[in-house]
C-alpha cells in the first residue's frame, strides 16, 4: 500500500481507506440492503470482489480484505466490469455487467457463474427493480435497443425501441414496478412502460415546451445522458449529461423543475455514472450526491439545489457512488483503486445525514 496515500487520508478524519485494489481502476461497487453489510467491487480487470463492512467498524485503522472474489477466467469476465449489482431480494446471488458484451448471474456462495446472457454489443449498466416481482434486467448498451433479460427463464424477453445512439443508463422505478426509464448519447431520457407494445410513454423535454410527448424535438440534455436516479418515493428522477449538468424532473407532469445546481459538475467520460439520493424524511432535506470529474464529491440539497458540501480526498476520479443506511455512510471507488467511506465519526447514525451538511464537520476545498 502507499504509505504516503494512507496518510493524506487519515489526515482527513471524515474518510476512511478500505479497500486498495492491486491491479486495476474499480470502476462499480454495490452494497446489499438486507443487512447493508456485503459490498460488491467490479473492476476495470474484469474482476469481481466481495468485502465484509462490519470488519472495517471494528478497527478503523484497518484496510478490509477481501472476503471473496471471482477473477477474470473463462467463465467469468472477459472484460472490463460496467455494473455490479446485489439481488435484491436474496444476497445469495448478484448481477454484473461488462464491456465483453455479457451479463452475468452469480452465485454469491461459491462465487459462480449461474447464468450469462449475451448482447452482442458493448453493455453500459443494468438495473434490477428493488420492488418488481417480474424479475426482469433492463440492459444499456451500445445497441439503441434496450433489451430485457428474464432471470426466471434465463432468456430475453423484448426489447424496447426508441433511443437513437447507445443506451447509458438504466434504471427501474421504485414506485410502479413496470416503469423504466433510460438515458442515451442522443441526448434523451425515456419513460417505458414495458407491458405496452408501443412501451414509450414519453420523451423528456428540458424546455418544459408542451409540445407531444414523443417529439423528436424533446431532448433532456444537450448532450449525452449519462446519469439516472429516482427519489426513494418515485416521484422524481434526476438525470445528469455531459453538458455539466443535473436536471430534476416532476414524474406527475413529466416536467422540469428547472431547480438550479449551479456551475460545479464536471463530467465528460463515457460510462453509466449513477448520483446516489439520500432516504426521504419528513422534515428533513433530502440530499443527492454527485461524483464529479474532478475528484471530488458533491452534496446537493436535492429540492432547491443548493451545494451544501464539497467532499475531498479521492487521489483519482471517482467512478461510482453507494449510500449505506444503517450507518449513513457514502462509499466512493475510483480509478485511483482506492474505495473509500465517508462519514463524520461519533455521531449518532440517526444524525449522521444532518452532520454531513454541517459546514464544520467536513473538510472541504477552502
Amino acid at each position: 500500500m502507499n504509505s504516503g496515500r494512507t496518510r493524506r487520508i487519515a489526515h482527513n478524519k471524515y474518510t476512511r481507506l478500505l479497500y486498495q485494489v492491486e491491479l486495476g481502476a474499480v470502476n462499480t461497487i454495490d452494497i446489499e440492503e438486507a443487512e447493508g453489510r456485503y459490498l460488491l467491487s467490479g473492476g476495470g480487470d474484469g474482476n469481481i470482489y466481495i468485502y465484509d463492512l462490519e470488519e472495517s467498524q471494528r478497527d478503523e485503522r484497518r484496510v478490509v480484505k477481501c472476503m471473496a472474489g471471482a477473477e477474470k477466467t473463462i467463465s467469468g469476465h472477459k472484460g472490463g466490469i460496467s455494473r455490479v449489482n446485489w439481488y435484491p431480494f436474496d444476497n445469495g446471488m448478484f448481477i454484473s455487467s461488462s464491456f465483453d458484451s455479457t451479463i452475468k448471474v452469480w452465485d454469491t456462495n461459491a462465487m459462480e457463474v449461474a447464468c450469462t446472457f449475451d448482447l452482442e454489443n458493448k453493455v453500459y449498466s443494468h438495473a434490477i427493480s428493488s420492488k418488481a416481482t417480474h424479475g426482469l434486467i433492463a440492459t444499456a448498451s451500445s445497441d439503441p435497443r434496450i433489451r430485457l433479460c428474464d432471470l426466471k427463464t434465463g432468456a430475453f424477453t423484448h426489447s424496447l425501441s426508441g433511443h437513437r445512439g447507445t443506451v447509458l443508463s438504466v434504471e427501474w422505478s421504485p414506485r410502479h414496478e413496470y416503469l423504466l426509464a433510460s438515458g442515451s448519447t442522443d441526448t434523451t431520457v425515456r419513460l417505458w412502460d414495458i407491458r405496452k407494445s408501443s412501451s414509450c410513454l414519453c420523451s423528456l423535454d428540458m424546455h418544459n415546451t408542451n409540445s407531444p410527448p414523443l417529439s423528436e424535438a424533446n431532448v433532456a440534455h444537450t448532450r449525452t445522458v449519462n446519469g439516472l436516479a429516482f427519489t426513494p418515493d418515485g416521484l422524481h428522477l434526476v438525470s445528469t449529461g455531459h453538458d455539466d449538468k443535473m436536471r430534476l424532473w416532476n414524474l406527475y407532469t413529466g416536467q422540469n423543475t428547472l431547480t438550479n445546481y449551479g456551475t460545479m459538475i464536471r463530467n465528460q467520460f463515457v460510462y453509466n455514472l449513477v448520483p446516489v439520493i439520500s432516504p426521504m424524511s419528513a422534515g428533513s432535506p433530502t440530499y443527492v450526491f454527485y461524483p464529479s470529474n474532478d475528484r471530488s464529491i458533491l452534496m446537493y440539497d436535492l429540492m432547491d439545489g443548493s451545494l451544501v458540501k464539497r467532499l475531498t480526498g479521492s487521489f483519482g476520479r471517482i467512478t461510482a457512488l453507494a449510500w449505506r443506511p444503517r450507518t449513513q455512510e457514502i462509499y466512493s471507488a475510483g480509478n485511483d483503486h482506492d474505495i473509500l467511506a465517508w462519514g463524520p465519526k461519533n455521531v449518532d447514525r440517526d444524525n449522521a445525514l444532518q452532520a454531513m451538511a454541517d459546514l464544520d464537520t467536513w473538510s472541504d476545498s477552502d
